[in-house]
């Protein structure tokens, strides 16, 4: 259990760091664009915000967890239930191949309308794929 804790007080720190990074970023992103259009603005508002509440929704388990040893046990089990880590797995593999067919599709879609969205489409499919490459053949050498 302790081996746990300590990588609960890990995940804080990261937590920790993301919050006041992105805070960080943002404000400079802000102070660098200042010419920059509203709709840019916003959606890097958008952006940092759902990240802030990630890592603070994140810092608050970790902190609860690490000073009540219920709480702690309790996370301990949720992550290393065999099942949850069965269910995490599958629905990994299957988001991703699902989310890779949306993307494919937008594409061919976008393609009649506009060549810009099209590209675009392209380029996250082809990042998204990328990604998928890489991270199924560290775990088939680290396995």
């Amino acid at each position: 259990m302790e081996k746990f804790r300590k990588k609960v007080e890990k995940r804080f720190k990261v937590d920790t760091t993301v919050c006041l990074c992105s805070l960080a970023l943002y404000f400079a992103l802000l102070f660098v664009t200042k010419g920059a259009n509203v709709f840019a603005q916003s959606i890097s508002m958008g952006v940092f915000i759902g990240m802030e509440l990630v890592a603070v929704y994140n810092l608050a388990a970790a902190y609860t967890a690490l000073h009540n040893e219920e709480k702690l046990k309790e996370m301990y089990i949720n992550e290393t239930d065999e099942r949850n880590i069965a269910i995490g797995k599958e629905t990994s593999q299957k988001g991703s191949t699902i989310s890779m067919v949306g993307i494919a599709m937008a594409a061919i879609t976008a393609s009649f309308f506009d060549e810009k969205i099209c590209i675009t489409l392209c380029a996250a499919l082809l990042f998204s794929a990328l990604v998928t490459i890489v991270v199924n053949l560290y775990y088939k050498r680290k396995m």
